[in-house]
């Protein structure tokens, strides 16, 4: 079903043209939130070894395989963006498997096992702990003493932006 309107703009401010026009381009839009790239579209992407490279989608088995795995970016900045992020996630999860003093037992219900979130209302990274429940894609560590010493190392900023998605 189709919906044409007439709209008279002469009687609308420049500021309600402008909301107006953003409006018509949203409804007009695609329903996909998920940038894809079609015909002969430049893209960037990241190497096996961590280089960001472009070229142009022919939509062939390996610009859909980029695709499907995440590794489709439009803009040079957000390949760069999607390394840091993996790179910090690498950084924790090793920081965690090297320096635990025992392995994250899930049917240990006694066992603390420690992951940091983001206080909204403190601004800062905190800590807690859990015992039975997990959260997916958190990272967990043996101790409060650990966790600390991960933020300390990889840097409060860069988890915060990277690992937890806060823009400050």
């Amino acid at each position: 079903m189709e919906n044409n309107i007439t709209v008279n703009m002469e009687n609308l401010s420049e500021e309600e043209r402008e909301q107006l026009m953003k409006l018509i381009e949203k409804s007009n839009g695609s329903k996909r939130n998920v940038w894809k790239p079609e015909g002969n579209e430049k893209y960037f992407f990241v190497s096996g070894c961590g280089v960001i490279n472009s070229c142009k989608w022919i939509n062939d088995t390996t610009d859909n395989g980029y695709y499907e795995i995440g590794n489709c970016f439009k803009t040079k900045e957000e390949a760069e963006f999607a390394l840091e992020k993996r790179r910090v996630e690498v950084e924790l999860h090793r920081f965690a498997e090297e320096n635990n003093e025992c392995k994250i037992d899930w049917k240990d219900e006694n066992q603390n096992k420690y992951y940091m979130y983001y206080n909204n209302v403190t601004g800062e990274i905190e800590d807690s702990v859990l015992y039975r429940s997990k959260i997916a894609g958190v990272v967990y560590f043996s101790s409060i003493k650990i966790l600390e010493q991960a933020i300390q190392v990889i840097g409060k900023g860069r988890l915060k932006k990277y690992y937890l998605g806060i823009e400050e």
